[in-house]
């Protein structure tokens, strides 16, 4: 037999709540409350706190709104609730769960039952399946109803190796307990992250975080920039092991002032609208550096033009046809060139603003090849029982976590460093480090100290 639950504290967590202003007994059916505010008809509401033996779910009433500090209830209190007892307004009053032999598989409803107040979880007990994936999700009863999106996949056989769902697992039964009002799901999540964090603040290059041959995309005539991977470290230089165009070697990194100074008599802007061959006018972002005539390349097309608007951007007397036409479809957004650019074979770089830049402007001889980078990802982020981490860091996260949960449990959320699980934590990270700095195989340079700031 497969037990299956859903934790009730999640489903008053960060929800609107009031107290009661008067004893209540059962049968009652109207609430006497402290603020009426948030409060309407067809609201579920969750009186007590989970796991208190009169909490019970309850609905207002369909037709008649809250008045005068009272809440109508669409039914008769089961339970009696003394002054002071808490009232949430919760989105949610059944449970509903589900089968499927794969975690992408149809899913076949086991049961849907009433959340179970006066538990900390509500749970189910299947005894059909002894394998596959179970799944739960919340139901609102009101009208036709509605429902949340699906719980992480639960294994049948529990949380593989490596999961955030065991090292969950492991903490809690490390310290004899299971979810409670200040232990929640989330809490474990966030701890997690935060001890990921830790360890990649300790040391930025660790192996696993290492991309090989990412392709950022094709190059094109008059186009000298990609956009940095979403995952990479940061967006500047750190976290760039090496970008070249093609089969071609890697490029030599410049910083930004260095870049620049390759681009002294260069201008540019950006098209504020798209343009199609024969247009004798287009528009630009920022005019002021063009003169007053002469010409610009755009996507590999030299484009004439005898005069230019400051204030609007308009670059007008382009001829409709011939040399210095527009030949080709524009769009807005695309890089216009005027002065000394430069076009050939790309070999500096530079990265700012979310990009890596390259110079001189590939030529026809370099269009169309990949734009290839090695770089330093960011340290993960988990947020599911079902996320996997390496053994290493699963070591790291177990014991940090059990740590964590202890000073939530017992010191009133101060942790104590001398904690034998942080030791164990700190002990697997140091290790971890010492490895890492004589095996992670790529060389890079160590930025020097300025005014005793390492970089």
């Amino acid at each position: 037999m497969k037990t299956i639950f859903l934790n009730n504290l999640e489903l008053i967590k960060d929800k609107k709540l009031t107290f009661l202003t008067s004893d209540v007994s059962a049968g009652d059916s109207t609430l006497p409350v402290e603020s009426i505010i948030g409060f309407a008809v067809n609201l579920i509401l969750f009186i007590g706190e989970p796991g208190d033996e009169k909490s019970e779910v309850i609905k207002t009433h369909a037709t008649t709104p809250p008045s005068s500090l009272s809440v109508f209830l669409a039914s008769n209190c089961v339970f009696d609730h003394v002054q002071g007892t808490p009232v949430y307004i919760i989105k949610y009053d059944q449970v509903e769960f589900s089968h499927a032999v794969t975690i992408a598989g149809t899913k076949t409803v086991l049961d849907t039952i009433n959340i179970q107040a006066d538990e900390i979880n509500t749970q189910y007990d299947d005894s059909t399946y002894s394998s596959g994936y179970y799944f739960t999700r919340l139901k609102n009863t009101i009208g036709a109803g509605s429902y949340s999106d699906y719980s992480d996949p639960i294994p049948y056989n529990g949380y593989g190796d490596n999961t955030v769902g065991a090292a969950i697992d492991y903490a809690l039964k490390r310290n004899k307990t299971e979810f409670t009002e200040n232990v929640t799901k989330d809490f474990c999540i966030e701890e997690i992250n935060n001890c990921l964090q830790f360890a990649r603040g300790k040391l930025k290059k660790w192996h696993n975080l290492q991309e090989f041959d990412y392709s950022l995309g094709a190059t094109s005539r008059g186009i000298n920039k990609f956009a940095m991977p979403s995952d990479a470290w940061q967006y500047s230089y750190k976290s760039v092991l090496g970008f070249r165009i093609g089969s071609g070697k890697n490029l030599t990194y410049k910083d930004k002032t260095e870049f620049e100074e390759y681009l002294e008599g260069v201008n540019h802007a950006l098209l504020s609208s798209g343009a199609i061959a024969g247009d004798i006018t287009i528009t630009v972002d920022d005019p002021h550096d063009f003169p007053d005539s002469g010409d610009v390349m755009i996507k590999g097309q030299v484009i004439t033009y005898t005069a230019i608007d400051r204030t609007t951007g308009a670059i007008t007397g382009i001829p409709a046809s011939g040399d210095g036409a527009i030949t080709a479809t524009l769009t807005a957004g695309d890089d216009v060139w005027q002065g000394d650019y430069e076009e050939g074979n790309p070999d500096i770089f530079t990265v700012y603003d979310g990009y890596i830049r390259f110079w001189p402007l590939c030529s026809a001889s370099y269009i169309y090849k990949n734009g290839w980078m090695d770089y330093w990802k960011e340290a993960p982020s988990v947020d599911s029982d079902n996320d996997t981490l390496d053994l290493s860091r699963y070591d790291m996260v177990k014991y940090w976590l059990t740590w964590a949960i202890r000073g939530q449990l017992k010191n009133d959320g101060m942790r104590d460093p001398n904690d034998a699980d942080y030791g164990l934590f700190n002990t697997i990270l140091n290790d971890a480090i010492s490895i890492e700095l004589r095996t992670h195989g790529q060389k890079y340079k160590t930025r020097p100290l300025l005014n005793q700031i390492k970089f």
